[in-house]
């Protein structure tokens, strides 16, 4: 039986953020929306090979009918077998879960 899981890369803690004076102008400079889109666009499709990579590692890979291709976000949405998916929750890189039904959004 196929499920749609979904796969994003599981959170490091992150230090606390410093807190100083007030920043410079200079130093508060906003990024340019084409770089930022370009970056995130690269997380994703960076992520989506590593997800494909430890499929086929582990010879998951007939387990999986479908892979989503990199969009915004380092997310990965793909149509699998429950065996495949527990596999992905065992990955500490990963946090894995099935997606939610339309039908049980009404």
């Amino acid at each position: 039986m196929w499920i749609e899981a979904i796969v994003m890369p599981r959170e490091q803690p992150r230090p606390p953020a410093r807190r100083g004076g007030r920043r410079s102008l200079e130093s508060s400079v906003v990024l340019d929306r084409r770089v930022a889109h370009a970056r995130a666009s690269e997380e994703s499709r960076l992520f989506r090979e590593q997800v494909l990579e430890f499929l086929r590692e582990h010879q998951l890979m007939t387990g999986v009918r479908w892979i989503s291709e990199p969009g915004q976000f380092p997310l990965v949405t793909l149509h699998c077998t429950r065996a495949v998916l527990e596999q992905l929750r065992h990955e500490p890189a990963f946090d894995a879960g099935l997606s939610m039904p339309l039908e049980l959004l009404g």
